[in-house]
């Protein structure tokens, strides 16, 4: 745990933030999925979706109980969070089955992101590394990495949106990213405003009118919604 930690601490001071766990554990024995529905209120209906899904309000999250006693906890940024949220399924479900146990818990994916402050040539970058890529901007409006060494993948946006997945432990995360950056790195131009302003930079500031960029950033802001949603991040937080 407290490598766990460390390793945390360590992305975030690099600007890169956990925005999704997707945590199981399991409970062998079967589960009355409908009585469970009832207890928790929740809406069951087995034709359209195999688990019982509700939300659970401290902290943030929803989870999903399937028959066979296996449960997936969704949308907690932090482990201590998962583990609170996976020990409040395990009291619904002693209310139903109060012989029920709870075994180990398993992280299954981290979902991170970041913003590198630059854009990134995501096209030559695809007709650079076209083995471990894949873009195609009418499906999707970013690059997709293949990562096989950590068995992760990255979906990389010019803006310089980066959203990490796949990872199930953080060390690998950590090499994950350090991964991810030195391949963006030669196709990244930062934005001039992460460099210090010499004298000239200010004299044609003051000599140039404002460009508008309303529309320049509510572009990122809609890309960015669609890629944790994409992701499961946004819809399983609300």
């Amino acid at each position: 745990m407290n490598l766990d930690l460390n390793v945390v601490h360590t992305l975030r001071r690099e600007g890169i933030y956990v925005c999704n766990l997707v945590v199981t554990a399991s409970f062998p024995a079967p589960i009355d999925l409908m009585l469970l529905a009832r207890v928790v209120g929740a809406t069951y209906k087995p034709n359209r979706f195999a688990a019982v899904r509700y939300r659970i309000k401290h902290p943030k999250c929803t989870m999903l109980v399937f028959k066979s006693g296996k449960c997936v906890c969704i949308g907690c940024t932090k482990l201590h969070q998962a583990y609170l949220a996976i020990n409040q399924c395990y009291k619904d479900l002693c209310v139903i089955s109060p012989g029920v146990k709870l075994s180990a818990y398993k992280v299954q994916n981290i979902v991170t992101h970041t913003n590198v402050k630059g854009r990134i040539d995501i096209l030559r970058m695809s007709m650079e590394n076209g083995l471990v890529t894949n873009y195609d901007p009418e499906l999707f409006p970013g690059l997709r990495m293949s990562l096989r060494e950590q068995n992760a993948r990255a979906s990389v946006f010019f803006q310089g949106n980066i959203v990490v997945t796949g990872c199930n432990d953080f060390a690998a995360l950590q090499r994950t990213w350090e991964t991810v950056k030195q391949r963006v790195e030669p196709y990244l131009t930062r934005d001039r405003s992460d460099a210090s302003p010499n004298r000239s930079d200010i004299e044609d500031a003051s000599t140039t009118k404002p460009k508008n960029c309303t529309h320049n950033a509510s572009c990122m802001q809609r890309q960015i919604d669609r890629l944790l949603y994409l992701e499961g991040v946004d819809a399983e937080n609300e």
